[in-house]
């Protein structure tokens, strides 16, 4: 199989939510391997400050802000993408965002601007970009961020956990349609661990549980991040080596990956009960009262 530099190093990439986190990480890394690279993100700023400092390393990219929430905007960017550059060699729907609470507590609101951005926002790129993928004739790869999250079940983050299981699904359908049609368009599901980010600090920021046991667990989600987190490049390193060897399966961290992997099939297998979570709890108590 060809090198991600051979792969992608000499054609364009689209990275949604390229600003921050795991998507800043796929920009910075697609660019040192010559990629130019459209950064897509909500947030102008942050999408211009990247690019620019991309450009400013000698790389190439190009900020681009879009609400991937709006299918008319999705598109017209799709639209732009071709007529600029001819042709998408590797689309990364990496967009979205977390939100804490109890089901019950999350405001209606809250719960579709979830979905709207972690499952329609996929949607609607696939929507735009792949069949002008497929009419340009030409290998290309469609990389949907899904999460370790999308095989488990977590209490306290079930909007989210449920936009990854259907992210998951989206991906594994997907992948069989364009099988059918034999197209030249790959797609894999992309399934970080943890990848330092902004996620919580935002989700906390603007969507405030006010539940002490929901700010408990973001809480200690957040300090384990910024302490064992992986670097965002680096494990966009990673993840691009394995996207470029054609791996339908993409993991930040491979161990961690395949436990839950394996962990989810025990499960199902063996038909039983969810985790009792209150363990858990117990163990984050403790340790945030250290």
């Amino acid at each position: 199989m060809a090198s991600a530099a051979e792969r992608f190093g000499s054609g364009t990439a689209l990275v949604t939510g390229g600003g921050a986190g795991i998507g800043e990480g796929f920009v910075r890394h697609l660019a040192a391997l010559g990629a130019r690279v459209v950064v897509a993100d909500v947030d102008r700023s942050r999408a211009e400050a990247v690019a620019d400092d991309v450009r400013a390393g000698g790389g190439r990219a190009v900020p681009y802000e879009v609400d991937v929430t709006d299918d008319a905007a999705v598109d017209r960017m799709a639209e732009h993408v071709f007529a600029e550059f001819g042709a998408l060699d590797l689309l990364i729907n990496n967009a979205g965002i977390e939100t804490a609470g109890r089901l019950w507590d999350v405001p209606a609101d809250r719960w579709r601007r979830v979905m709207s951005v972690n499952v329609d926002g996929v949607y609607h790129c696939v929507r735009s970009f792949v069949p002008r993928m497929i009419d340009a004739g030409r290998p290309a790869v469609v990389a949907n961020l899904s999460s370790v999250g999308g095989v488990r079940t977590v209490p306290f983050q079930t909007p989210y956990i449920v936009s990854k299981h259907a992210v998951l699904a989206m991906t594994e359908c997907l992948h069989q349609e364009l099988r059918l049609v034999d197209a030249p368009v790959d797609v894999c599901a992309v399934l970080p661990h943890s990848v330092r980010s902004r996620i919580f600090l935002d989700a906390q920021e603007a969507a405030p549980a006010g539940d002490p046991d929901s700010d408990r667990l973001f809480g200690w989600m957040q300090d384990a991040n910024v302490a064992s987190g992986l670097d965002p490049v680096e494990a966009a390193r990673h993840m691009t080596d394995q996207i470029a060897d054609g791996r339908f399966w993409v993991f930040s961290d491979d161990e961690r990956g395949a436990d839950a992997l394996r962990a989810r099939a025990d499960h199902l297998g063996r038909q039983t009960d969810p985790p009792d979570p209150r363990d858990m709890f117990e163990v984050l108590a403790t340790d945030r009262s250290a």
